[in-house]
């Protein structure tokens, strides 16, 4: 029923890039804002709630969720799916950002449904323990999605400014729609890795020991560009290349952490691991 469930998402979210690329083509307001963009909307809301059926498989069971990095990926890319749906209740809608998200999590279904991943166990006996996994993850997994629309952004933004306005990229939605979206999940992404660090330093054994002592402050690396990157749009309105730099130089530090903390101490340092 799980792979049932994964089909039909990737089935409704095709269709919703479809009708949403007819109406950000049409030329007229009426046609854009009007009856186009509605059935864009419900087949987003239909695949949106196969992929959280899908996902409820992994994560709700009571005793043990078993999750692997696709499901964790899969799930980031949910959370950004539902944000375009609750933006529609805002002032600012982000719908539109729907023509680079939902291919996204298209993208990130096909790989769940056709390559098989190591799945771990998250003990309900630890909650503490689970929520810094889970966060830890998730947080990951945000920040890299809001890695690949900063790349979106930087995508477009050159485009623009060397006017080759073919009619896909006519058709993309507005540089501050993305940015927008951009914002709201590196938001989200930097409570979670708040999350995590707070965790990690009050329930994780010898946070700062040789093995997880680069990762950790990889991590807080990245939580201060990040940390900063929230300031300086809420303060001095960054925006653009500005926001696409520090975006990718935070992924950047991020999956360093995450992944290369060995590189950093055998490479760079020219130390090994603990035994």
């Amino acid at each position: 029923m799980h792979q049932a469930w994964l089909l039909g998402a990737v089935v409704c979210y095709l269709g919703a890039v479809f009708m949403l690329y007819k109406s950000l083509l049409a030329e007229t307001a009426i046609e854009s804002n009007g009856a186009r963009r509605t059935p864009a909307i419900v087949l987003t809301s239909l695949g949106a709630l196969c992929h959280a059926l899908a996902q409820s498989s992994h994560w709700l069971p009571t005793d043990q969720a078993a999750v692997s990095l696709l499901n964790v990926m899969s799930l980031c890319a949910l959370v950004g799916v539902v944000l375009l749906l609750l933006s529609l209740l805002t002032r600012s809608p982000l719908f539109d950002a729907g023509l680079v998200v939902l291919p996204l999590a298209v993208i990130v279904l096909g790989v769940e449904l056709t390559v098989p991943a190591p799945a771990n166990l998250l003990n309900a006996s630890s909650p503490a323990l689970a929520a810094h996994v889970f966060s830890s993850v998730m947080a990951f997994g945000l920040l890299g999605l809001a890695g690949v629309y900063a790349g979106f952004i930087a995508i477009i933004d050159h485009f623009l400014r060397h006017h080759h306005l073919n009619r896909l990229v006519r058709a993309l939605p507005p540089l501050q729609t993305l940015e927008a979206l951009l914002f709201r999940l590196i938001a989200i992404g930097f409570v979670l890795l708040t999350v995590s660090l707070a965790t990690g330093l009050l329930f994780v054994d010898d946070l700062l020991a040789q093995h997880l002592a680069h990762k950790t402050i990889l991590a807080v690396v990245a939580w201060i560009i990040f940390g900063l990157l929230l300031v300086g749009r809420r303060a001095w309105g960054w925006r653009g290349r500005m926001a696409v730099r520090l975006t990718l130089a935070g992924v950047a530090v991020l999956l360093l952490a995450y992944f290369g903390s060995k590189l950093v101490l055998e490479v760079l340092l020219g130390e090994h691991w603990a035994a």
